[in-house]
């Protein structure tokens, strides 16, 4: 397990995390990342959980996500920017189990058809229980 909340990152840069090949949990809360490189998680095949609440992404990192599709179970992407979510940018994603987005800022756009029931109301993002 990796804590990295409540600190002042930006940027994951690709290959950041390359060391730690076992690790199934990253805690990056609260942080004020704007920007995940597209290798940021290349190596992690064991991780579970991804916490990436309340930092500044305005997309969801699909590309970066890529590396962990087949183990990540978790994804927490509430209270951040987000403004457009591609109707794919999970779809890579084969075990998740939970994707915490229901506080996405107002006026999001969800681009395409998506597998996920995800819907767009003009006040919020919710998910469609159905």
């Amino acid at each position: 397990m990796l804590r990295f909340e409540d600190n002042r990152l930006t940027v994951l840069g690709d290959g950041q995390f390359s060391s730690y090949a076992n690790l199934q949990e990253i805690y990056l809360a609260r942080n004020r990342l704007e920007l995940i490189e597209t290798s940021a998680f290349r190596g992690l095949f064991s991780l579970q959980i991804l916490d990436l609440e309340a930092n500044q992404l305005s997309a969801v990192p699909a590309r970066s996500l890529r590396a962990v599709a087949s183990s990540l179970r978790l994804l927490n992407l509430k209270n951040n920017p987000i403004r457009r979510l591609e109707a794919d940018s999970l779809s890579s994603l084969t075990r998740l189990e939970e994707a915490r987005f229901l506080s996405l800022l107002v006026g999001i756009r969800i681009i395409g058809n998506t597998n996920y029931g995800l819907f767009v109301t003009p006040n919020r993002l919710n998910h469609n229980k159905d």
